[in-house]
């Protein structure tokens, strides 16, 4: 394996000033910076990144802690996070919880053990220990999507309870009282804030909470279907379904077909989460969109700020609003 001593060997120059090159930290003319970088190429040259962080306490890698990669909205914050702190010089490290409050608890300790600089994370909220204790370490974290209730770290959220609201008022104004929802399990904090809103519209249209129209499983696809089926198979019958997100949609779909049910003609579709195939189906699913990618982009930038900054200061929260999106699958009660 190549050594600093052989990259500045084979460039003619010092080891301090190819030290110094390879660092990015230093002065060195364009020239020799040149000569030393193509140098290391040509010898296969791999910084040594243990000895480097021992030297400056920092680690260059930041902890990516989501849900459910499966789900292609933490697919998206994965792609835009990794934009933002490749940029930076960091390296992201990914891991996926399931939503599992075992193995996130799992993830924050190897997170902690590699030492990354900074710990991105969509919480499940049952680990708010753990994560207190990693910010008395002084790991800078940011809590996207979610918020462990009583930890003081930044948070980067989308208004759910409105924005589930909205999808819901928007069935009632096409003349649905009958509205089924299908949601996640209500640990997770995303699940209990979307069923407040499904209840908040019902409460504000005079429409009764009927306990049957209530489905509250997960968030995954293990269950999903067979949820939906429960939900639509319920006695009175829902005119509307909310689903409380992608894959909750995805299951609805599969589980009105399994039925026999077409949409909007029998049963009305909105859901929350705007993913592409939502416009390519037919008909085209309404939907409550939020801005994914300014949000992971946020959390990132909020990440790389505290690092460079401190962590002086009350921790933030910033929220983003949504927006319905109005398709075909919505129609008036059968």
């Amino acid at each position: 394996m190549a050594t600093v001593a052989d990259v500045a060997r084979k460039a003619g120059v010092s080891v301090s000033t190819a030290a110094r090159v390879i660092s990015g930290h230093g002065y060195a003319a364009e020239k020799t910076r040149r000569h030393v970088l193509e140098a290391a190429k040509d010898l296969g040259y791999v910084p040594n990144q243990i000895a480097r962080s021992l030297r400056t306490r920092r680690t260059q890698m930041i902890g990516l802690l989501i849900g459910d990669l499966e789900n292609l909205f933490y697919s998206a914050i994965a792609r835009n996070v990794e934009s933002v702190t490749g940029d930076a010089g960091y390296h992201l490290v990914l891991c996926n919880s399931d939503d599992d409050p075992e193995v996130e608890r799992e993830y924050l300790k190897l997170l902690e053990g590699i030492h990354v600089d900074a710990l991105i994370l969509t919480p499940t909220s049952k680990n708010r220990r753990n994560l207190a204790r990693l910010l008395e370490t002084e790991m800078v974290i940011v809590q996207m999507d979610r918020r462990v209730d009583d930890l003081a770290a930044d948070a980067i959220l989308v208004d759910n309870e409105s924005g589930a609201a909205s999808a819901v008022s928007h069935l009632i104004e096409a003349g649905h009282s009958r509205i089924g929802i299908v949601t996640g399990e209500l640990a997770v904090p995303t699940a209990q804030l979307r069923l407040a809103g499904y209840e908040r519209a019902l409460r504000e249209h005079g429409i009764p909470l009927r306990k049957e129209l209530v489905k509250t499983g997960s968030f995954h696809r293990d269950h999903a279907i067979e949820d939906a089926v429960d939900l639509i198979r319920a006695r009175p019958a829902p005119t509307a379904v909310f689903a409380a997100n992608n894959i909750l949609a995805e299951a609805s779909l599969i589980a009105l077909k399994q039925e026999g049910l077409s949409v909007p003609r029998d049963v009305s579709l909105v859901a929350f989460d705007d993913m592409p195939w939502m416009s390519m189906v037919v008909p085209a699913i309404t939907t409550v969109r939020q801005p994914v990618a300014d949000m992971a982009r946020g959390a990132a930038e909020l990440a790389l700020r505290r690092l460079r900054d401190g962590r002086d200061g009350a921790p933030s929260t910033i929220v983003f609003r949504t927006h319905l999106v109005q398709r075909d699958s919505v129609g008036r009660p059968p």
